[in-house]
């Protein structure tokens, strides 16, 4: 088994110089251009909003917040090693923020707390933004 995870992580998968690659960045502007219709026909960006803002899985990103604060999130994994995910944040007052956390760990680390970390992260750089007036 070692020897497999050894192998995965140096699978073509996981190098962003040879397989299919983004940035946390690159998401950001993404969820900005879709909040924003920006990303396509205004309706399939609304459709993007309405399938994220029911995403089964909230325990990333939306495990930092609480009611009534909503989030719209996608997140992705890769076999153990890659946990992702993106997602905007909306307040009760009409701001947003959008988040992208990605990670990557070893096979074998304990997902329920690198996901619970990635809800930590969201909610503090969020907190930081609201505390500079962003």
């Amino acid at each position: 088994m070692a020897c497999a995870d050894e192998r995965l992580l140096v699978s073509r998968a996981l190098d962003p110089s040879q397989g299919t690659r983004t940035t946390p960045r690159d998401m950001v502007d993404l969820l900005r251009l879709i909040w924003t219709d920006q990303a396509g026909p205004a309706a399939a960006c609304e459709r993007v909003r309405a399938v994220m803002a029911r995403q089964l899985t909230r325990h990333r990103i939306a495990s930092g917040f609480r009611l009534p604060v909503r989030v719209a999130a996608k997140s992705g994994s890769l076999v153990g090693v890659i946990r992702n995910d993106i997602g905007v944040i909306s307040f009760p007052d009409g701001r947003r923020y959008a988040a992208a956390v990605f990670t990557r760990s070893r096979p074998g680390s304990d997902d329920a707390t690198i996901s619970r970390a990635i809800g930590t992260v969201a909610a503090r750089a969020v907190a930081a933004l609201q505390e500079t007036g962003a």
